[in-house]
């Protein structure tokens, strides 16, 4: 729900709680896309589901033990446990406060192609 109105989070927040019967959980994620809007999004996702537990699994499934020369790069709430879940997080140049606090390093933003600045970093590319 990018750029949603005061009335559909509402509704959205609304629609969480029916959810939450039906395993699911609802958070708001913000992220600043630019210098004169503040954007958000609704996201909805099973209990204990989140990126890291998708790292987790897709490591699993290519017979990896470990976590070991794995990235992440997040800018937002909803890539928290993904950070965690990989050995180098990178957080954004335009990341929350809190994707920063984790990270092993800050890149450029996204509009400054941050992720090719952060893998020449790390020698990937």
């Amino acid at each position: 729900m990018l750029g949603a109105s005061r009335r559909t989070f509402a509704l959205a927040g609304a629609c969480g709680v029916c959810l939450g019967g039906a395993g699911l959980t609802g958070r708001r994620v913000y992220r600043r896309a630019s210098k004169r809007a503040q954007q958000a999004n609704r996201e909805l996702s099973p209990k204990g589901i989140d990126k890291g537990v998708g790292v987790a699994r897709a490591l699993a499934y290519l017979g990896r033990e470990g976590n070991a020369r794995t990235f992440g790069f997040g800018d937002s709430g909803n890539d928290l446990g993904m950070l965690a879940a990989v050995e180098t997080a990178v957080a954004m140049g335009n990341a929350m406060p809190e994707v920063k606090a984790v990270a092993n390093y800050v890149t450029d933003d996204v509009a400054h192609d941050g992720t090719v600045t952060a893998m020449r970093h790390f020698g990937l590319i």
